[in-house]
């Protein structure tokens, strides 16, 4: 049996794009195939990777893709196009390493899902591989389970009103755009389903949604809150995370403190890749070696969206 030709594909040559190519780079492996609308990205790509194709539109890609291949997209084009250039490529058999968010609903997270049957369908939601996260979860097993997480992310709605990337629909959901990693990490470190949901958001100052809050209970006793406002003069991500006897505080995340026997330690690093590397070189590890990928399938966006959803129904305007 002849092994199939695999081909990366990356949509979208923007920050997210250029971003995740420089991870690439750092693991010696390059897009087969470009593609972004932007013709003046194109052109400035092109220079450097010769041997790749480019495309300035999906529907020209998708015509050229040859599926006696196993193709690999990295989807990284503006946020509010996310899930239609997923959903697209999935339909055509390509599978997919996709940014957040995926979707804007229950609805599309669960046509993503479906779209994806016996094809691979990925979230970067890279605050899984980040290396103060990853040196926690090795702390705290020892502890027994984590049975309680806070999380917080704060950014400015203002920074991003009016640009390209952001329609009103994304903006009235902003908690689907940075906060959802963090979303996503509690539901992760709490290593459970979902049982119940209180949640609810406001429009404060705003047209669009500005505060987010929700107090999750899982199905193993943990419980996780999150708190998000639109309205911060400073971005600032931070979480808690409990477990017997052991408390771990995370800030930015590029620090970490921890509580043990009435004593205070600063966490240590040993590793110098930054999340997206540690993410990508998983992901070409799965895709070269045949490793297991640990990010997030698009299954757990699910979760996520059962969250946001309770924010978005009960909202106080």
């Amino acid at each position: 049996m002849v092994d199939r030709d695999k081909k990366l594909i990356l949509i979208g040559c923007g920050k997210r794009g250029l971003g995740h190519l420089k991870a690439m780079d750092k693991f010696n492996k390059s897009p087969d195939v470009f593609c972004d609308f932007n013709l003046s990205s194109i052109d400035k790509i092109s220079k450097t990777y010769k041997n790749s194709t480019f495309f300035s539109d999906i529907d020209s890609l998708l015509k050229s893709i040859n599926l006696k291949n196993e193709n690999y997209a990295i989807v990284a084009v503006d946020a509010k196009n996310n899930y239609s250039i997923a959903k697209k490529l999935l339909s055509n058999g390509i599978n997919v390493l996709m940014e957040k968010p995926p979707g804007l609903s229950l609805n599309e997270g669960n046509s993503l899902v479906k779209a994806s049957t016996n094809l691979e369908c990925f979230i970067g939601f890279d605050r899984r591989f980040n290396p103060y996260v990853l040196k926690s979860i090795e702390i705290l097993k020892d502890y027994g389970e984590i049975f309680n997480i806070h999380a917080e992310f704060n950014k400015d709605i203002y920074e991003w009103i009016g640009h390209r990337a952001f329609d009103d629909n994304l903006l009235d959901k902003m908690v689907l755009e940075s906060p959802i990693h963090s979303i996503d990490l509690v539901n992760y470190l709490s290593g459970s389903d979902i049982s119940e949901v209180y949640a609810s958001s406001r429009r404060y100052d705003s047209k669009y949604r500005t505060s987010f809050g929700a107090l999750i209970e899982y199905k193993n006793g943990s419980l996780g809150t999150i708190n998000s406002s639109y309205l911060s003069p400073v971005r600032l991500e931070k979480y808690s995370i409990h477990a017997k006897n052991c408390s771990i505080y995370l800030n930015g995340i590029n620090s970490g403190k921890i509580f043990y026997n009435s004593k205070i330690f600063e966490m240590k690093i040993d590793n110098d890749l930054s999340s997206t590397e540690l993410q990508m070189k998983n992901y070409l590890e799965s895709i070269f070696e045949g490793k297991e990928f640990l990010g997030a399938k698009i299954e757990d966006s699910l979760n996520i969206f059962k969250i946001t959803e309770k924010m978005f129904e009960n909202t106080i305007t």
